[in-house]
């Protein structure tokens, strides 16, 4: 049992930017931390989210007809799990609409072909 943990957290250790944001301290164990909005992850994870929500409610993410598109990453955090939690705060045009959305994108990089997983999306009532 030992040495399969030993071995899970090498692993989780080795994915990219784990190690980093761990020793930096910016993630307390098990809680979230800050994340940049501009790192290449926070952006896949936002834009998966936005497609996956647009294939839950059946709207298009692209072409003439766009009814869901991502405007802007307002916030980000993340949070060392089994992979990686981000939770994010979305500026969404709904139908020419401005509004926010927060969401926890699930991310494991051995869950092929797709590592994402939405797992949490609610608009704002504001």
């Amino acid at each position: 049992m030992m040495k399969s943990f030993l071995v899970f957290a090498v692993l989780l250790l080795a994915m990219p930017g784990v190690a980093d944001t761990v020793r930096a301290g910016t993630i307390r164990a098990g809680g979230y931390g800050k994340a940049s909005t501009a790192s290449k992850e926070v952006r896949d994870a936002a834009r998966y989210a936005i497609e996956a929500q647009a294939g839950k409610t059946g709207a298009k993410t692209s072409g003439a007809a766009t009814k869901l598109e991502l405007v802007k990453i307002l916030g980000a955090q993340k949070q060392v799990v089994a992979g990686i939690n981000y939770r994010l705060k979305l500026q969404v045009k709904v139908n020419g609409m401005i509004k926010e959305a927060d969401v926890v994108v699930w991310w494991q990089a051995w869950r092929k072909p797709e590592p994402y997983r939405l797992t949490y999306w609610k608009w704002d009532q504001s």
